[in-house]
């Protein structure tokens, strides 16, 4: 059900929130929202991450066991493939170890491996792949890879070249998150999504004090209940001054966290954001229709918040087009 909420059409609204409003999505795409012609997970709004990567997508079709699957990544079987596809398939823990020994993936660039029970001990088997060096992109949400995974994953120095990493719903906590947040492995992320995981404030607090957040340019914490205290540790972070996607939908930041999102001057590069189902008032919407640091934002999401018609129409005046309520 979590990664359900998370693959939500437009990525970036929880049910809640649409059922609230009926709205039927929105602009704001994770990771996890997929492109026509790239892996599910892997979104068209990171393709630059991709450029000058020549090759298919391939997707294993045929490949409905693991021995099976073993044969099809024989060296060599995925010559001119950027991209290979293996969401959804089932797998388990033992997905990790066949990729892991599989010199295939060799200059591979982008791989969805979502939704297949690797575990902690499969994700540890393909992190400690030397077969992922060219690695740009990965998915592995709704893995139950939990805090150890997280650790694991921390601790790699196989994926130095990876720019976009999707860890939503995971069973990641405060712990989890502390150790993705304590290592260099984030130097390189662009885009990091842990929609969906038991972050808390807590989580929160770690992830915007870290020193490795510098290219961050996409977060998302959809459904992470971070509440006022972890919106505004994050808002107050210099790591994410370059920040351009925040996305805190079904968060409870509430009134407070929306004022400390608003006045913060390190998120003057933002062009989208969403605080939809964060119970936001008529003051939280104030606060953000007269914030001096959102004057580049291109979409502002507000979805299923309990303001009334006076904040939504201070809203609409400072937003116009770019508010979706």
């Amino acid at each position: 059900m979590a990664r359900a909420l998370v693959r939500v059409a437009g990525g970036a609204v929880l049910a809640g929130a649409l059922a609230a409003c009926g709205a039927s999505g929105g602009e704001v795409k994770s990771p996890s929202s997929a492109a026509p012609g790239a892996p599910n997970g892997i979104g068209a709004d990171h393709d630059v991450d991709l450029a000058g990567a020549q090759g298919k997508t391939e997707e294993l079709s045929d490949a409905t066991s693991l021995a099976g699957l073993e044969h099809k990544l024989a060296p060599g079987s995925l010559a001119g493939v950027a991209r290979l596809n293996l969401a959804a398939r089932a797998f388990g823990p033992e997905l990790g170890g066949v990729l892991g020994r599989a010199a295939a993936l060799d200059g591979l660039v982008a791989l969805d491996v979502s939704d297949n029970g690797l575990g902690p001990s499969g994700l540890g088997s393909l992190a400690a792949s030397p077969h992922l060096a060219t690695l740009r992109q990965l998915d592995l949400g709704g893995n139950d890879i939990a805090d150890g995974g997280a650790g694991t994953l921390a601790r790699s120095r196989g994926l130095a070249a990876l720019k976009v990493l999707n860890l939503s719903g995971n069973g990641i906590g405060p712990d989890g998150v502390r150790s993705l947040a304590d290592s260099p492995l984030l130097d390189g992320i662009r885009s990091l999504d842990l929609s969906m995981n038991p972050v808390g404030e807590d989580g929160a607090r770690a992830l915007a004090a870290s020193s490795h957040l510098g290219n961050m340019r996409s977060l998302f914490l959809l459904g992470c209940d971070i509440g006022a205290g972890g919106a505004a540790a994050l808002a107050r972070s210099s790591g994410l001054r370059g920040l351009t996607v925040l996305a805190l939908s079904g968060d409870d930041v509430g009134d407070d966290g929306a004022r400390a999102v608003a006045d913060a001057p390190g998120l003057d590069a933002l062009e989208t954001l969403d605080l939809s189902a964060n119970s936001i008032g008529d003051p939280g919407a104030e606060a953000l229709a007269a914030s001096a640091h959102l004057g580049h934002v291109r979409s502002i999401q507000l979805f299923g918040n309990d303001f009334g018609a006076k904040g939504a129409a201070l809203l609409k005046q400072r937003f116009g087009d770019a508010l979706k309520l």
